[in-house]
């Protein structure tokens, strides 16, 4: 867990976002939350994560896009942070080999229960 304090959770669903962020602070990871796709490109540039959670779909700027630009954008500063894309699309095996290779995880949200997102971030150090 050492490696991968710093969190940015992008998530446009407030209960699930308000869940994720008190769960993974309680287990002390420092969290900052963002609501879209262009709110998530303003946080990881100010916070620089270690790692981030990133909805797939949502408003003004959806999850694939903004992977795209945090990891081949220098500015943003997250081009050796982890990426893991949250969607309830199914499974990484539908997602294009460009976007496959981007990210470093992919998680189906109503498959999984809170204590699975500390396996995610052990899995990913």
């Amino acid at each position: 867990m050492a490696g991968l304090q710093k969190i940015l959770l992008v998530e446009d669903n407030i209960e699930l976002r308000n869940l994720y962020e008190l769960f993974l602070r309680e287990h002390g990871f420092e969290i900052h939350t963002a609501v879209d796709g262009e709110d998530g490109l303003r946080a990881a540039k100010e916070f620089k994560p270690d790692l981030i959670f990133l909805d797939v779909m949502m408003p003004k700027m959806d999850g694939f896009q903004a992977l795209k630009i945090l990891r081949h954008k220098e500015e943003y500063g997250c081009t050796k942070a982890k990426i893991v894309l949250l969607t309830n699309l199914g499974d990484a095996s539908k997602v294009s080999p460009n976007v496959r290779k981007d990210m470093d995880g992919y998680v189906v949200k109503a498959e999984i229960e809170l204590t699975d997102l500390l396996d995610i971030i052990n899995s990913l150090e």
